[in-house]
């Protein structure tokens, strides 16, 4: 499969947006307190999971203008709990009512992440129902996914940041404080690109704010939970045609 970026192109994000919690039943969205920190499931973080899911219990996103969609990303920090069928429905419309299916999850028995494609449609409200007992959940992505007009150039490269300071005391001797975990950084590199995916990379990185959004990057094999480590530059090398890098930084939550 070619690699590709998905990202949070409607700004469910923002702290002016209104994340609801409710039911769906016939098709309609019924504000109530149906599930236990459903915030979780939009906190940029995932190691942490929505708990107290029921059959049709639902979250809605009600953003501030009309935005598009066309995937959806779901990290399962392991076994859903469900044995077989569809877990989760998505609906992007801009009432409660009438809601039309664009597109749905599966179960799952392991961690990771699962991503669907969605019917692209814009709305200003996106809904997520839970068809069964879903557990481990912990982050939801609804947005665009941007595939790779071409695959990168083979020098990808990676590394591994351990957050390592060195410190010297008064009498010379050195130790050293790890910070975090180890972080993978990827640099990915573009040669030959049309502006049409220059123009698409840089409505991405306007999306995610420079290095402020996290968002998933699948380069052919693995996902990768990251964020950009800088923004993108931009060579122009023939008429209508650039280079550019890409560098992320893994993210451990």
């Amino acid at each position: 499969m070619a690699s590709f970026f998905i990202y949070d192109s409607i700004n469910q994000y923002r702290s002016d947006n209104t994340i609801t919690e409710g039911t769906i039943s016939s098709s309609t969205f019924s504000p109530s307190d149906s599930l236990t920190n459903h915030e979780r499931a939009s906190d940029q973080n995932i190691g942490t999971v929505i708990s107290g899911v029921q059959d049709n219990d639902a979250i809605e996103y009600a953003v501030g203008s009309t935005a598009t969609a066309d995937a959806v990303a779901v990290y399962f920090t392991g076994d859903d709990g469900v044995s077989s069928g569809t877990i989760m429905t998505f609906y992007i419309d801009t009432d409660r009512s009438a809601l039309p299916s664009k597109g749905t999850i599966s179960a799952v028995s392991s961690a990771g992440w699962q991503v669907a494609d969605l019917t692209e449609t814009s709305g200003n409200k996106f809904f997520t129902e839970f068809n069964a007992s879903v557990s481990n959940v912990s982050e939801i992505i609804i947005g665009k996914k941007l595939a790779f007009e071409v695959e990168p150039d083979i020098n990808v490269q990676t590394q591994r940041d351990y957050g390592t300071k060195v410190q010297k005391s008064l009498g010379g001797v050195e130790y050293a404080i790890n910070t975090h975990d180890a972080q993978e950084i990827f640099t990915i590199s573009f040669q030959n690109i049309s502006s049409t995916f220059k123009s698409n990379l840089l409505i991405m990185e306007n999306a995610l704010k420079g290095e402020s959004k996290k968002f998933l990057y699948y380069d052919g094999t693995n996902y990768h939970w990251v964020r950009l480590n800088g923004t993108m530059t931009f060579t122009e090398i023939a008429d209508g045609r650039f280079a550019t890098q890409i560098v992320m930084r893994q993210q451990i939550q």
